[in-house]
């Protein structure tokens, strides 16, 4: 295997994408996986009996496909571009992001689809789609950008 000048090649760098145009592919089709497979999880809760309606101020509340999108998308495409953008400044927040992600995906589940009051399948499917977030975010993060610490640089300098 081919190292670099900062050692060994690892299996996430040699399929990180090299070109700006590529990066945003990569994150483009993860929102759209992300959104797919959250979409085919309600699917399947629906069908399996699942309302997905919680109550609300007296009123029962349903959780429709536009809200799993927003929801999908929102919180992830946010998070990438804050991630993105520090990481220029602070080339460790692609690192922090990689714990914090799976981190707040479980949390938002003890934090927010639990206490709702959902029946157990809607749940089950809205707990599941809480954790498509992680891998999703996981193969996003890796196709940021990084920049190169100044021993890298330094190394690779002829």
């Amino acid at each position: 295997m081919a190292g670099t000048a900062t050692g060994p090649v690892t299996a996430a760098e040699s399929i990180r994408p090299r070109t700006r145009s590529s990066r945003v592919a990569v994150l483009a089709a993860t929102l759209a996986g992300l959104l797919i497979a959250n979409l085919v999880v309600y699917a399947i809760g629906r069908a399996l009996g699942g309302s997905f309606t919680y109550p609300q101020n007296g009123t029962a509340t349903r959780v429709d496909p536009a809200a799993i999108a927003i929801m999908s998308l929102g919180p992830l495409g946010g998070g990438l571009a804050v991630v993105a953008a520090l990481s220029r400044a602070w080339p460790a927040a692609v690192r922090a992001a990689r714990i914090a992600a799976p981190i707040l995906a479980v949390g938002t589940i003890a934090a927010m689809t639990i206490p709702a009051g959902f029946d157990t399948t809607s749940t089950v499917c809205l707990a599941l789609m809480h954790l498509t977030t992680i891998p999703a975010a996981l193969v996003a993060l890796n196709a940021l950008p990084r920049r190169r610490g100044p021993r890298a640089r330094q190394a690779a300098a002829p």
